[in-house]
């Protein structure tokens, strides 16, 4: 596992934490939309604004003249908040619909934090992303777009892809976003 995917991991799990007390006193905020397939299944996903704790699962973060996206889905119709969660998350050099896009990396957590997990690092298929619309500006941010990615099993966080087992995602986004803290 490299330094990147470590860090998308410890993401993940971090908005997993916060989400998890927050959603116990208070009710879901949804902020957008992530409607998927995944090899060919439905998946109703939806970001979550966290007015207490000052955060939400769709958040982006500049550092110079990079961009940061984090859009991490919800299936409301999961028996748990911290099951079935789907993420995109993407690097750009700027901060509009046309700026070049660096990184992306699609996941996927069936289980939440337990593994398995779908990863599409290492899957030997770039993940696609194309955004429609991208606004970063305060108050208004938000992300519309579409992304396809093939996701592959990971039994555990540091065991390598498995090849023989991977899934087909693709769907649309439309979400708004909120500045990382």
């Amino acid at each position: 596992m490299n330094l990147i995917q470590a860090s998308r991991l410890a993401t993940f799990g971090l908005v997993l934490c916060l989400v998890q007390p927050a959603q116990a006193q208070i009710a879901r905020t949804p902020v957008g939309t992530v409607d998927a397939t995944i090899d060919g299944t439905p998946y109703p996903g939806e970001t979550l604004d966290i007015p207490s704790e000052g955060t939400s699962t769709a958040e982006f973060r500049s550092m110079g003249p990079v961009t940061s996206i984090s859009i991490q889905a919800h299936n409301p119709e999961a028996e748990s908040i911290m099951r079935d969660v789907l993420t995109i998350e993407v690097s750009l050099m700027g901060g509009d619909a046309s700026s070049s896009i660096m990184d992306v990396s699609v996941s996927w957590w069936p289980d939440g934090m337990s593994e398995p997990f779908y990863l599409s690092e290492d899957s030997g298929t770039p993940p696609e992303i194309v955004f429609d619309a991208l606004s970063l500006e305060e108050g208004a941010a938000a992300a519309q777009g579409r992304f396809s990615a093939v996701v592959c099993r990971r039994d555990s966080m540091f065991a390598d892809a498995d090849k023989n087992d991977c899934r087909q995602v693709e769907g649309a986004f439309d979400t708004d976003l909120r500045k990382a803290a």
